[in-house]
């Protein structure tokens, strides 16, 4: 087994598990999903509301509406993020020209069908804004990959050409 066919498998498992994590995510029914997201929802309300708790009922309805959507919303954004970064990994490895755009290419192609499998599900909504902040993660974790790669690069550089 050479190191290269070992690297390129673990890339392809990289990418299948953030894929299977989304797809998990996915085939939560929607009071299943509403009940996981809670538990972070509520979390980050404390930390940012220390207060939470001596509100009015109405007010921590209010906050807890507010709250839930940009929870569910981030967790779209990075669970994206986490796959567009993975995909830039192994597209990289192959030395395809354009790997980033390949990689926002075919995570934005992921989200659509994530939202496909939601439809189908049937106990979840599907949108087309979550395609859009999908599409962001995706982009963004791919050009937080190539950022990465491009400083290490040049620190790697830097370091040789000192010697």
């Amino acid at each position: 087994m050479s190191e290269k066919w070992v690297k390129r498998t673990a890339l392809w498992l990289l990418v299948i598990a953030v894929a299977g994590v989304i797809f998990y995510f996915s085939s939560m029914d929607g009071p299943e999903s509403m009940e996981f997201s809670k538990g972070f929802t509520y979390m980050f309300m404390r930390l940012l509301y220390p207060n939470y708790d001596e509100m009015t009922p109405k007010e921590q309805k209010a906050v807890y509406k507010t709250f839930v959507v940009i929870v569910r919303k981030a967790a779209h954004f990075t669970e994206f993020a986490a796959l567009g970064f993975s995909i830039w990994l192994l597209i990289q490895d192959f030395k395809v020209r354009r790997a980033g755009l390949w990689a926002w290419g075919i995570g934005t192609l992921y989200a659509c069908t994530d939202e496909i499998h939601q439809a189908i599900k049937g106990t979840r909504t599907p949108a087309l804004t979550d395609v859009g902040i999908d599409s962001a993660g995706v982009l963004f974790g791919t050009m937080m990959i190539i950022g990465l790669f491009y400083f290490i690069e040049k620190i790697v550089r830097r370091v040789k050409g000192s010697k």
